[in-house]
């Protein structure tokens, strides 16, 4: 068996179709505070995935297996939120780290 070839980097076309022509600068991230309310049920998490910027970084690659019920639901809550799935695992999977640093 022969050994896998190095992926190819993107070149400079590629890179600013992809990431855009210069990068947009990140919006301050704000902590919640003890006066907002609450992310942890479905209603603070809906809200976020509708107001919430995709910041353009470059992305490393994740591959995940999800069973046939839960990809339905992926594409229903991608679909109700007008956000792409991807996006959409990526703000949840951020809320879930950050629940999970806090109690630490």
């Amino acid at each position: 068996m022969t050994p896998k070839k190095p992926r190819k980097t993107l070149n400079d076309a590629a890179d600013k179709f992809i990431f855009g022509s210069e990068p947009e600068p990140e919006p301050p991230t704000e902590k919640p505070s003890a006066t907002s309310p609450s992310t942890h049920g479905s209603g603070g998490l809906l809200e976020k995935l509708q107001k919430e910027e995709s910041t353009k970084e470059r992305p490393i690659r994740v591959s995940l297996d999800l069973s046939p019920e839960m990809h339905r639901r992926l594409t229903n809550l991608a679909n109700r939120t007008g956000r792409k799935k991807s996006e959409v695992l990526r703000i949840l999977l951020a809320q879930a780290l950050a629940e999970l640093e806090e109690e630490d």
